[in-house]
Order: C-alpha cells, then structure tokens, then sequence
C-alpha cells in the first residue's frame, strides 16, 4: 500500500515546492515625485529591470482611453506629469500578461498628492487557467503510469 502512496506522496509534494521559482518574477515598482512630475521604476523581485514594458496612464475623466502611452527604459524608468486641471484619481498601468503594476495616483489643483499613491494588484485574470493545465497533464501522467504498470505486471 505504501509503495502505490509513495508516487502520489511525492508528486503532491513537487507541487508544494516547485511554485517556489514562480514567484521569482513577481513585479516592484517604487515611485517617487520629483517637480511635479512622477517618477517610477518597475524590477522584478530579481532585481531585474522590468525593461520595454508597456505604461498606459489613465486620467479621472476616461479610464478606458490613455491619456499617455509609453515604455520603460533599459532599466525599467518611465516618469509622466499629469495635467493638474484633470483633478482626481490617475491609474498607471505598468506591464503586460502577469507581470505587471498598476498604481492610483491623485492629483490635485497642486499637483500629484504623493502621500495617497497607492498600488493595486496587477490583473492577471487567467492565472488559474494554466495552473489546470499543469494539474490536468499531472492527472493524465499519474494515471497513465499506474495503467502502464498494471498491464506490464499480468502475465
């Protein structure tokens, strides 16, 4: 009985330690507002440049539509300045697929309000579909070893 667990055993366990390198790639973006102007720069947890990736800036007046488009440089900087007479809430979206941030900036009749920037989770809305995918080829692999071995074992 053991022995027919013991492959179960350790594939349930390579799922527990392989996502590890996963997270490797996660996204930071730190900021910084110089002159009224923001500054960003995206790495990934590496301490990799998040480089050529594209930035859509979307003013308070159309969230659908950016207001700026645009790319970080060879070491992940991208800066904009907001046009002050479109007061309220900027979203920054920096990167694509699942790597990726996105910042809320307010901007007031003074200029960016440094103090409320805040970071929101980059959407990355089909994650789960590529975790079925790694279960179902393991599904598929485990049972397709347990048949192959039973019907080399019958005489």
């Amino acid at each position: 009985m053991i022995k027919r667990l013991l492959p179960l055993l350790v594939a349930l366990l390579s799922f527990v330690i392989c996502p590890a390198p996963a997270f490797a790639h996660a996204v930071q973006t730190d900021y910084q507002v110089v002159a009224n102007t923001l500054e960003v720069q995206s790495t990934f947890s590496t301490g990799e440049a998040l480089e050529g990736a594209p930035v859509n800036i979307f003013s308070p007046q159309d969230e659908t539509k950016p207001w700026l488009q645009g790319a970080t440089d060879a070491s992940g900087k991208f800066s904009f300045q907001p046009d002050r007479t479109l007061v309220g809430e900027w979203s920054v979206k920096i990167g694509q697929g699942d790597h990726g941030d996105i910042l809320t900036v307010p901007v007031t009749p003074q200029g960016i309000d440094q103090q409320d920037i805040s970071a929101a989770p980059f959407s990355a809305p089909h994650w789960w579909a590529k975790q079925m995918i790694v279960a179902g080829v393991f599904l598929s692999s485990s049972l397709g070893t347990t048949w192959w071995m039973r019907w080399r074992r019958k005489p």
